[in-house]
């Protein structure tokens, strides 16, 4: 398929390949149906024509549907290019936009660049769904503003969130390597809730290395486990340097996030920390999930 192994890193190449609407659908046309047609409705697989050129017509029953229909991209407000574009930036930019500032670029209502954002993190989220093995360092942070009288492991208003790094220690390289990442919002810091946040992010056989915070033996279970003090500089650099490029994206990209979609967040963030060794290709890549993605109704995404 045209388009596939080409990778759109700069601007320049992506518009010589999709500045046209009929560039973008022709794309999605060859990914929605690029393995045969077989009709949402009665399953035949015979079509015809629709009443669009990017329309297919079930040859039988005469259901007609769209190559955005029942994907991320259905029922879009805005022209398919701008769509397109807000994806090339959001995944090739190493922080992202904001919708504040994907609303002023693409001249779009804020709502509207708000909502087509939860898309794309939605796109994210069910896509980037991994279970860190092997050797994986945890810990927990806050984000959000200073807050007066709120030390170490407060329960203050800051977003409280597990974070967990699968680490590699390859015997060529110099020091580990992060392999990939996942964080949880918690609660709060009991055994209870960080129990649950490493039940969703690392595999039982895990190895699990933590701070000596005295929630943690019983939230890691029957997993290998080890304990360091996080009081030594030398211990969970990778966690540290991970959690200040966190707080640094979401400060500077985003100012502030609610509690309500902080998860969201963490997860865009981490699909595209995971997603690093692919910068030429993450606009194809993310193109092809948005189009394997469910449909996601407004109000699904606000939480309603």
């Amino acid at each position: 398929m045209k388009n596939t192994k080409k990778k759109y890193s700069d601007i320049h190449s992506f518009l010589k390949d999709f500045g046209t609407s009929e560039q973008c659908y022709s794309y999605l046309v060859k990914l929605k149906w690029s393995k045969g047609y077989s009709c949402r409705k009665c399953g035949h697989d015979v079509c015809v024509k629709g009443r669009k050129w990017s329309y297919r017509k079930c040859q039988v029953c005469k259901y007609d549907e769209s190559c955005t229909a029942h994907t991320l991209f259905h029922n879009i407000k805005f022209p398919i290019t701008k769509a397109f574009l807000m994806i090339h930036q959001i995944t090739t930019l190493k922080k992202g936009m904001s919708t504040h500032d994907l609303a002023r670029q693409h001249a779009i209502h804020q709502n509207t660049a708000w909502f087509f954002k939860r898309k794309v993190q939605e796109m994210m989220t069910i896509n980037g769904r991994l279970t860190l093995d092997g050797s994986v360092e945890v810990d927990e942070t806050v984000v959000g503003g200073a807050e007066a009288g709120a030390q170490g492991r407060s329960d203050g208003k800051k977003k409280k969130v597990m974070v967990a790094l699968q680490i590699e220690y390859p015997e060529e390289e110099e020091r580990p390597v992060i392999k990939a990442a996942s964080a949880e919002v918690i609660d709060n810091y009991s055994a209870e809730q960080l129990e649950k946040a490493i039940n969703n992010t690392v595999d039982q056989d895990a190895l699990i290395t933590t701070d000596a915070w005295s929630a943690y033996p019983k939230a890691v279970g029957k997993r290998d486990h080890l304990v360091f003090h996080s009081s030594e500089l030398s211990n969970f650099a990778d966690l540290h340097w991970y959690i200040f490029n966190l707080k640094n994206w979401i400060k500077g990209a985003h100012h502030h996030v609610s509690k309500e979609h902080m998860k969201r967040y963490l997860n865009e963030f981490n699909y595209r920390f995971n997603n690093r060794n692919y910068s030429g290709d993450g606009f194809i890549r993310a193109i092809k999930f948005m189009m394997k993605t469910p449909y996601l109704p407004r109000q699904m995404a606000v939480g309603e």
